[in-house]
């Protein structure tokens, strides 16, 4: 199923003039914990009736766990060591290919703080001639701490983020400057989520009546 043929809007008020015809194009989400990734690539998944490959189910399903067992392990530690991770992202981007493949659009939502494995998406998305937009979100430290906070008390939450980990996963996400201006979506998720998500539709090329 092509972009085109699988933009089936549930908000009417969406037009949709996308210029890529019929190939598919490939969103990636990426970002700090608590930074609004998975609630933005839902909403658009939702927006634009495309499949979203979320890290944490992944993670998860892979470890063999349910998807709402929390892991509060140490930074890169356990299910979260970078060799697990590793395992976590070669899935991701199978599943993906499969989608894309088959011509229908998809997301990733993950956090993608290393180069190397932004850089497997790009090469992906040569390979299979098609378009790949990087949605960066960004958010105080103060709000995430908050939004953390909030979710620990959640027990229907996938991810495992907390406060605790917040302050070393920032030091080792390495900077997002690989990408052109025009495919690298920044995002302040301090904003209410209408205004995020329109930004988003824009860069697409869909927008708003």
């Amino acid at each position: 199923m092509s972009f085109k043929k699988s933009v089936l809007l549930h908000d009417k008020s969406v037009i949709v003039f996308i210029s890529y015809m019929d190939k598919p194009i490939f969103i990636i989400f990426a970002g700090l914990i608590g930074t609004g990734k998975s609630t933005l690539a839902n909403l658009l998944s939702k927006k634009l009736n495309i499949p979203v490959i979320s890290s944490d189910i992944i993670r998860k399903k892979l470890a063999g766990i349910s998807t709402t067992e929390h892991k509060y392990e140490e930074f890169e530690k356990g299910i979260y060591s970078r060799k697990f991770t590793d395992k976590t992202y070669t899935e991701i981007f199978k599943k993906a290919k499969e989608f894309l493949i088959k011509g229908s659009s998809v997301i990733i939502d993950a956090s993608f703080q290393r180069r190397t494995d932004r850089n497997l998406v790009l090469n992906m998305a040569n390979e299979l001639g098609i378009k790949v937009f990087v949605v960066e979100t960004l958010c105080k430290d103060e709000e995430i701490k908050n939004r953390l906070n909030v979710r620990i008390k959640d027990k229907e939450q996938t991810s495992d983020g907390r406060w605790e980990i917040y302050s070393r996963q920032k030091e080792a996400f390495e900077a997002i400057d690989e990408i052109k201006e025009d495919f690298h979506i920044i995002i302040d998720t301090t904003k209410v989520i209408e205004v995020c998500i329109k930004k988003v539709l824009e860069k697409l090329q869909v927008k708003y009546d």
